[in-house]
Order: C-alpha cells, then sequence, then structure tokens
C-alpha cells in the first residue's frame, strides 16, 4: 500500500477483485464500483461524466440520480452508447457531443462530475480541469480515474512507449504530482487519493483496440527486453518463455471545490 503524508483515505491496493488477481471486463472492473462509492450519489444529484466512451460509469450511476450527461468527443461512439443505454432500459442519460477542455455546460450545474479514462487523451489538462471546476457546484465532487505514470523518467518512458504502440488515442498519464498541481491550480483540494495496480492478461490486453499482429509482437518483445527495474515496477510474469502478464499503476483522485472548505 502506498501512502503519502497527508490527510488523505487510502485503500488497500488489492481491494475487491485485484485480492484475486482477476482481469475483470471492462464494464465490469472494480474502478467503476469505486467511483459510486467515493460519490456516495444521491436521487437528486445531476452528474457529468466526462469522456464518457460507452458510457459505463453514466450507466452505473443512473439509477442512483436524477440525471447523467454523458459527454464525450466521439459521436459515433456516443451512438453507440446510447443504444446500450436503450437496451437496459435506462432513460435518464443525456449523451452530449463536446470539446473535453470546452465544456458546453452552464456555470456551476452539477453536483458531480466524474472522468474515468478520460484525461489521458489530452496532453495538456489544464483547460480541462479548469472547466470542470467552472460546471461543478460549490458543494460538489470530481472524481478522477485514471493511468498514473510513474515518477521516473525511465519508467514514464517505458509506459508512454507502450501505450503508444497499444491505443493511439492515448496521449499522455500525468503523474501525481502533475495532477496535484493541475487541480490544486483551479482551486481544487483533494481530499482522496488511492492507487492500486490494474492487471492485465497479455494476449487480451495487447488485442483489447485491434492491434495488429506485428503490433502485438512489439509490445511483447518490449515487456520482455525492458530493464530488471521496470520489470519490477509493471509486475511482468513469463511462463516458458512466453508473456503472462502486467501491471499498470492507476490513481483515482476525488477533489472538491476549495471555497467549500472556506466557509
Amino acid at each position: 500500500m502506498t501512502v503519502l503524508n497527508r490527510d488523505i483515505m487510502w485503500s488497500d491496493p488489492e481491494i475487491r477483485a485485484f485480492r484475486k488477481g482477476t482481469v475483470l471486463d471492462h464494464r465490469e472492473e472494480a474502478d467503476i464500483a469505486r467511483i459510486i462509492e467515493v460519490v456516495n450519489p444521491s436521487p437528486d444529484n445531476i452528474v457529468l461524466d466526462l469522456g464518457t466512451g460507452l458510457g459505463y460509469v453514466a450507466r452505473a450511476l443512473a439509477p442512483r440520480v436524477k440525471r447523467v450527461d454523458a459527454l464525450d468527443p466521439d459521436g459515433e461512439m456516443l451512438e453507440e452508447a446510447r443504444s446500450l443505454t436503450t437496451a437496459e432500459g435506462i432513460s435518464n442519460i443525456d449523451f452530449i457531443q463536446g470539446d473535453l477542455s470546452a465544456l458546453p455546460c452552464e456555470k456551476e450545474c452539477y453536483d458531480i462530475v466524474t472522468a474515468r479514462l478520460a484525461l489521458r487523451h489530452l496532453d495538456d489538462g489544464a483547460d480541462f480541469v479548469k472547466e470542470t471546476h467552472r460546471v461543478l457546484k460549490p458543494s460538489g465532487a470530481f472524481v478522477l480515474v485514471d493511468s498514473l505514470a510513474p515518477p521516473h523518467s525511465e519508467l514514464a518512458a517505458f509506459l508512454k512507449n507502450l501505450f503508444h504502440y497499444h491505443d493511439r488515442s492515448h496521449v499522455k498519464s500525468y503523474t501525481l504530482a502533475e495532477l496535484e498541481i493541475l487541480l490544486e491550480r483551479d482551486d481544487f483540494e483533494i481530499d482522496l487519493i488511492e492507487i492500486y495496480p490494474k492487471e492485465h492478461n497479455f494476449e487480451t490486453w495487447a488485442k483489447k483496440y485491434g492491434a495488429d499482429h506485428d503490433n502485438v509482437r512489439m509490445i511483447a518483445k518490449m515487456l520482455q527486453s525492458t530493464s530488471e527495474r521496470a520489470r519490477r515496477h509493471f509486475r511482468v510474469i513469463e511462463k516458458a518463455g512466453k508473456l503472462v502478464s502486467f501491471v499498470t499503476w492507476m490513481i483515482l483522485i476525488r477533489a472538491r471545490p476549495a471555497r467549500l472548505r472556506q466557509t
């Protein structure tokens, strides 16, 4: 368990599915359940889910709140999300196509803002965070979940290359220090940080976004030939010379507008 010397609650990094070493389906991953726990939604809440993709977080929250606005820049992705929502009989999600750095939303209109695997698509998250603060109510909560870049340059460079070959839409993973600066610079106060390993079955992970055979081989070679330091950090597991699994590190942050605590 990773601990910082600040007034923050920390979870055991092996909690829930991670305790069993289980690689879960994207829709059922433990961090979606954890998002719901830490935002503690109520039936009168209005929620904004940023970078909603296929709407996994939005659909998980919808039965617990008044309305969810699910925003994503990708119109085709939103159409698929609408179909899934209709099939599940959910009627309180509004899907919005829009820019993550220039939200088409009114000021201070959301009780909760969530962003799961959204920030990774932005090279500079400053406008994203500023806009999140603008649309969040003074009493609201912002929950961010994303991959975490290690603070060491060698490991950070390796992670960047790994994601480059796996998913070209992944622009950047941020370090904890970068995330703290982004949030605190725009008057957010962080009250919860959780860091945990996310285990990947190699074959499933490598093919998840339709990576071709050459890319799969390249990714495997990267993981098998990297330094001992990187192998330890990413927990690379091989069996009979074949790559079996590895982990990337995830971070969950809950933050609130700082002015709330000034009253």
